[in-house]
Order: structure tokens, then sequence, then C-alpha cells
């Protein structure tokens, strides 16, 4: 989903993170390695450039250093005018059915800061960074969204291939949009009167059930294969 064109500060949102189930028949001839991946996101636009932030499925290392064989656990990523990710630490790492707090605030002129925590009251895992966004200028009008998707490698501006990848048991919890700086931000519900639904490719491919829609709150499965 998408916000509307505002002078919007940030997005913030506590998910439930789903559990990702590979297509094993759609494998890389090089690495033998997934060719469908996951992604669970926030980010905007502003200008011309659009700016992605957030969860994606990657691969871990353990305390001796050694790299998984397989991709494992969700770590945080960000995409400005280059592709970036968290430290592969296991303080970094999250897991399918752990609940997550994930905010994309202006941080100053040109600068987004991407935050991801546990979402208790003393979480143990917090990732934070800032980064360059430069269209985000001030009263610059700017659009928030939030994302969850199959990603595939490889195909950028290509029909969908087909794939039986899925993931499922994602649940967002509460989603607000932010007008305003600091403690003084007035926190609005990003609800039907503030978003676009974007759902690509089919909303037989995203499934979705509003569990409370004055929070933004929503489950949503994503099916490279729609069930039947």
């Amino acid at each position: 989903v998408v916000s509307s064109f505002d002078v919007w500060t940030g997005i913030v949102g506590i998910v439930k993170l789903g559990t990702p189930k590979v297509d094993e028949s759609r494998l890389s001839e090089k690495d033998r390695q997934p060719l469908d991946n996951f992604s669970v996101y926030m980010g905007g636009r502003a200008g011309e450039k659009e700016i992605d932030a957030g969860l994606t499925w990657a691969f871990t290392k353990d305390e001796q250093g050694n790299l998984s064989k397989q991709r494992n656990a969700w770590r945080p990523f960000w995409r400005n005018e280059t592709w970036n990710n968290a430290p592969a630490e296991k303080q970094f790492y999250w897991y399918p059915g752990d609940t997550v707090q994930m905010a994309v605030i202006v941080a100053g002129p040109g600068k987004l800061r991407l935050v991801i925590a546990d979402a208790t009251p003393q979480p143990k895992r917090v990732f934070q960074i800032e980064f360059d966004a430069k269209t985000f200028a001030p009263n610059t009008p700017r659009q928030f969204k939030r994302v969850n998707a199959i990603d595939q490698f490889g195909n950028e501006g290509k029909p969908v291939q087909p794939t039986k990848a899925e993931v499922t048991g994602a649940e967002w919890l509460q989603t607000i949009l932010l007008r305003g700086a600091g403690a003084d931000a007035k926190q609005l519900p990003m609800d039907k009167t503030r978003l676009t639904d974007m759902r690509c490719s089919s909303e037989k491919h995203i499934v979705v059930t509003a569990t409370d829609a004055a929070k933004g709150a929503e489950k949503i499965d994503v099916y490279g294969t729609p069930k039947k």
C-alpha cells in the first residue's frame, strides 16, 4: 500500500514476520540457490526517486563466521543509490513469527532513518541507520509505502516468472503515518482514507485479511501461485 502525497515525515508499523517457502524447482544454474526471495519493507517517494528500506530474507553467519547454506533469517536492508545490508551479525537477525517495529523517518534535509527493533518494551535487537535520500528535501511532497513481496532475481522489468514460492503468516498490527517532527509529530493511522492498494500482479497472489482497518492492521499472505 502507498500513502497519498503530502508533507509526511515518516511511516511506522508493527509487523509479525511471515514464513517464506521457496520453490525448489526454480534454482539458479550457477549456485543452486532459489531464484525467488522475500522482503517486507517500507520506503517512500519524493520527486523522481524511490527509496526502499526494511527486511529481506538473507543468509546468516554463525559464531565462527561461516555463511549459512540457505537464506534463513530476516535482515535489514536499504536501497537508495545502492543496495545496502546490516552487518551479518546475530543481533540484526529476525525470524519468522518475531514481531518487530519498523520505521522510515525523515532525519533532516535529504536524509532518511531506518529503525528496526523488537516490538517489546525493552528490545534486545535494534538496528538503525541514517542514509542519503536527496530528493526528500524540505516542503517536497512525498509518499510513504509498506510492502510485502516476493522478489525474482534478474527479472527486473520483465514479466513475473511462474513460481510456487510463498510467504505466509505476516500480520501488520498497526501502521502510522507521521506529520511533523520529533515528539510533536502527529500520528495518523494509515487507513483507507490515506492509502492506495497497489497489489501487483493480482489480488489472488496477495491475500489480505483486514483485522483492524482503523489501525492499518491486516494479515498478508503472498503466493507465487494463487491458492484455489
